[in-house]
């Protein structure tokens, strides 16, 4: 908030008369803004309920009356002859020398049906602001604005609080709640329960924790909770602290090294990001000299994706293979594994019908994730296909592209008895040939087993069709893309096709197994 209110008032100083400020936390901004400008600026504020308000008195004041009387307005009916945005920023050009306007939520007036007026009235102000240190500050969580007035407003961001703002909040509660001081670590440990939250939020959050514990002490478990409820808010953005165990999965032994490696280097990721289906998100862009879509909304969102991950020095890694290969399971277990929180983006829910809604639903998710997770954010993305991903986004994910193959003899002999055990069902039940079955069908196998109350045999023979003989031509084309180009999951180095080819044929042998069964 200090960078932002030091830009404001350097903005003042040259006279700059037309500013837009995003921000999670309007009325903070607000409040600080009159703070910091309450000299003898007379300030006041506009939003589509009350209209022209005094922030600031007598200033304020007098300077609603000096417009109401140039503009020939009733002052006892200034708020409905103000509360439409193109009516009273018209009216703005009688305000005296000096004045400040704090707008809310002006993107919204930017792209209604009368947008065209209320961005030309802006446009207005320009030139008269200028001439005398009048200033406009719009606000909202986002802004796309329109091209007429692009090159005339003066962008500013107001970021998610600094750990610094977090510290200061804890302190201020305690204090506020009679409580001793708390230590460094309850200090530090608080930090992270709300990072990514703005100030109201966090505040909120941290507050109705210790109340929880009757006003004795920060309850994090509490504070967790209220947080996850509170990301979950931002459009696209689900975040867990749970997840499938790394000791169940199978057939990923290099992915998994080379993933847990990232947490002995110096500096540990403290956020995993999860992006499933990656390459749908991006068929926007046009493969192989498409068109792509129209409205530029994929290649904003490859924007965010290059900006973010290398301005920030995220790491990542794209894990491509066959369906059912492990891929998904695998990003939902790495944060539980390492006691990382992880958020789960899907693109496809920030999309928005009204203009602009989808750019601002993007930024404000990468927003979150940043001031969660600052520079160590992880991003994992899975995907099918390849060709959609354009070379400088695939140059951000440094730890490369992951292949995912079909389960070996051996991990699939150690695969069946995770799930035999997850769905109450006897180790030494007798089992279907599963050659080039993939770890996703011995789950479906056992869980159809137990839901239809038959045997894992007759369902393996009868219900399951394997990606291998379902799709043969995509596995081939799968490994021969991957050949010498991409990790493997499973061993290190680069990935190798196997001699054999895949049997299709199906039958039922008994195998019986070194663990306990029922």
């Amino acid at each position: 908030m200090k960078t932002l209110i030091d830009q404001l008032k350097a903005a003042r100083e040259c006279s700059t008369p037309l500013l837009a400020v995003t921000t999670p936390d309007q009325a903070a901004v607000a409040h600080a803004i009159t703070a910091a400008l309450n000299g003898d600026s007379p300030i006041v504020s506009w939003d589509r309920v009350n209209g022209f308000l005094p922030r600031n008195k007598p200033k304020g004041r007098e300077a609603l009356s000096t417009m109401c009387e140039k503009a020939g307005l009733d002052p006892d009916e200034l708020q409905i002859s103000t509360c439409e945005a193109h009516n009273a920023f018209r009216h703005a050009i009688h305000f005296p020398t000096h004045t400040v306007i704090v707008a809310f939520s002006f993107n919204r007036f930017l792209r209604e049906e009368q947008s065209a007026q209320t961005i030309q009235a802006v446009l207005n102000l320009r030139d008269l602001f200028k001439g005398d240190q009048r200033t406009l500050i719009m606000l909202a969580p986002d802004f796309t604005l329109p091209i007429e007035i692009q090159h005339d407003v003066i962008l500013l961001d107001d970021p998610l609080p600094a750990d610094e703002g977090y510290a200061t909040i804890i302190k201020d509660l305690y204090e506020g709640a009679d409580l001793k001081p708390p230590a460094q670590d309850v200090i530090d440990k608080g930090i992270l329960s709300v990072r990514g939250l703005s100030s109201f939020e966090a505040e909120q959050v941290l507050a109705m924790s210790i109340a929880s514990t009757g006003m004795k002490h920060l309850d994090l478990t509490a504070a967790w909770k209220l947080k996850i409820g509170a990301v979950s808010k931002v459009k696209g953005l689900t975040m867990t602290l749970d997840g499938p165990d790394y000791k169940d999965l199978r057939g990923l032994d290099s992915a998994i090294s080379i993933l847990d490696d990232l947490w002995l280097g110096p500096e540990p990721p403290e956020l995993i990001v999860r992006v499933d289906e990656l390459d749908k998100s991006f068929a926007g862009l046009g493969a192989n000299g498409g068109p792509g879509d129209s409205n530029g909304l994929t290649q904003d969102l490859n924007q965010q994706f290059l900006v973010n991950m290398e301005d920030n020095g995220w790491m990542g890694a794209l894990l491509f293979g066959v369906r059912g290969g492990g891929k998904t399971v695998l990003t939902q277990s790495i944060g539980k594994a390492h006691g990382v929180p992880t958020i789960a983006m899907d693109t496809g829910q920030m999309k928005g019908g009204i203009v602009g809604t989808t750019e601002a639903a993007i930024r404000d998710a990468f927003r979150t994730i940043k001031s969660i997770g600052g520079k160590r954010v992880l991003v994992l993305g899975t995907c099918n296909k390849m060709d959609v991903f354009p070379s400088e986004l695939l140059r951000r994910f440094k730890l490369g592209v992951i292949y995912f193959d079909l389960l070996t003899s051996e991990e699939r002999d150690a695969l069946w008895p995770v799930y035999l055990k997850q769905y109450g069902l006897k180790f030494d039940s007798p089992r279907p040939t599963d050659e080039g079955w993939t770890g996703a069908e011995i789950r479906n196998c056992c869980e159809l087993a137990y839901r239809l109350r038959r045997t894992i045999a007759d369902v393996g023979t009868t219900m399951i069709i394997p990606f291998t003989k379902s799709n043969p031509t995509l596995l081939q084309a799968l490994r021969q893309q991957a050949e010498g180009n991409y990790l493997s999951a499973s061993y290190k180095g680069t990935y190798r096709k196997p001699v054999a080819d895949v049997a299709e044929t199906q039958t039922v042998r008994n195998l019986n197994f070194a663990a306990k069964g029922k």
